[in-house]
């Protein structure tokens, strides 16, 4: 029997080990659980809801520069001389762009020969119009004198013979038909004379107009600044599907955009935001505009425009339409430069001495809001009622007070 009762006992204290053990490693494993679980501090704050709007800076003053409009119609693409460089500050009468004169320099040369020509032509014709209507007036004068002398004979009937009479009286007729004939002839080539005069007149002026119109655009060709301000140059693309910053040596055409001077003073963020969102935005609501660039910058800021128009895209769905905010810098600094990938949170509501916990402590089941407490015995899932959510912290209503320990993720 003692054999027996050895072996009993040792039986009973291997299973006594045995779950001692797994007692042990059971409540080892809950206890590492727990201190691994994520737990919030429910407390007393102000809850700031917000929206965010990505987009791009931008400056609000500023002037575009463009290639000029010129008024002569020969003018082709004009080819960059001098430039100014992309950030340099110039202040106002400072040269940022000159365009190559040289081909319009000789254009003009050309022009101004041309109008030599047709001046010369002018005084030329009025000289041969003035020789040309003197002998036609000496012409009218003589045959004048021939009606004069016809009549004189034509006195002289009394002592005539019937033959003499008849040829008295046609040399008066015909002398009078001649005159007449002169007189008509006299009057249409003064007139056609002076038609062909003002026709020469005409093209001087146009030729006139002509010279000055290239002279006009001759000092286009160079552009000063009308401000104080950075210099922004614009991109353009060349033959291939390359676009590029405009450089020294590109041709440009009239109107295409170069550069842009901004007052970097004075910046905003062009951004858009979707249109069942937008009627939670108001002129002059408050907003942090962060950069992208600089991660540790924070700049205060205010709605500055709201459009009224949805603007959409070949990437969206037709429906989908986006409606353009302004967000103006209020404390704006030398890194803030146009074309900078920005955002700004827009604070939309806020509520002030509420009860704040994670939202991520926040789920909800069948219609029902809950969280779960720590208590003495571990975490309790307990029912409340959450109010607004920033998507960071949710407002309590009912259900928890403050300095209960919720846990972080649900």
């Amino acid at each position: 029997m003692r054999p027996l009762l050895v072996v009993a006992l040792l039986v009973a204290a291997g299973a006594g080990a045995w779950l001692y053990l797994r007692t042990a490693r059971a409540s080892g494993a809950s206890q590492t659980v727990l201190a691994a679980t994520r737990t919030a501090t429910v407390q007393r704050g102000t809850l700031d809801v917000r929206l965010r709007i990505s987009g791009a800076t931008t400056a609000t003053d500023f002037i575009n520069i463009t290639a000029p409009q010129l008024r002569g119609p020969e003018a082709g693409p004009m080819v960059i001389l001098k430039l100014a460089d992309a950030g340099a500050m110039v202040n106002p009468g400072d040269v940022v762009l000159e365009f190559d004169p040289q081909s319009m320099k000789d254009h003009l040369d050309d022009t101004i020969d041309g109008l030599r020509d047709r001046q010369n032509d002018l005084a030329k014709r009025k000289v041969n119009n003035e020789l040309r209507m003197e002998n036609l007036r000496q012409s009218l004068r003589q045959a004048k004198a021939a009606v004069d002398k016809a009549a004189l004979d034509y006195k002289t009937l009394d002592v005539r013979t019937d033959i003499d009479r008849e040829l008295l009286r046609l040399a008066l007729e015909e002398a009078e038909a001649a005159y007449k004939e002169m007189l008509a002839e006299v009057a249409l080539t003064e007139q056609s004379l002076a038609a062909d005069l003002r026709n020469a007149e005409i093209s001087v002026k146009m030729e006139e107009l002509h010279v000055e119109r290239h002279e006009v655009d001759l000092t286009r060709l160079v552009i000063r600044s009308p401000i104080k301000g950075m210099v922004v140059l614009q991109t353009m693309f060349r033959p291939g599907g390359d676009q590029v910053t405009v450089a020294v040596g590109d041709r440009m055409g009239p109107g295409q955009p170069v550069m842009k001077i901004i007052n970097p003073a004075k910046m905003m963020v062009e951004g858009t935001v979707n249109q069942a969102e937008v009627t939670r935005l108001r002129i002059g609501q408050e907003a942090v505009i962060g950069l992208d660039a600089f991660p540790d910058a924070s700049y205060r800021g205010k709605v500055y425009s709201i459009g009224a128009i949805g603007v959409g895209s070949r990437r969206e769905n037709y429906y989908i339409r986006s409606i353009p905010v302004r967000v103006i810098l209020e404390n704006a600094d030398s890194r803030v430069i146009p074309d900078l990938s920005a955002f700004a949170n827009v604070l939309v509501e806020r509520e002030e001495n509420v009860l704040l916990a994670p939202a991520a402590a926040v789920g909800e089941q069948d219609g029902r809001q809950y969280v779960f407490v720590r208590t003495q015995k571990g975490f309790e899932k307990r029912e409340v009622k959450a109010g607004r959510s920033n998507g960071v912290q949710t407002a309590i209503l009912e259900g928890l007070k403050e300095g209960d320990v919720v846990r972080a993720q649900y």
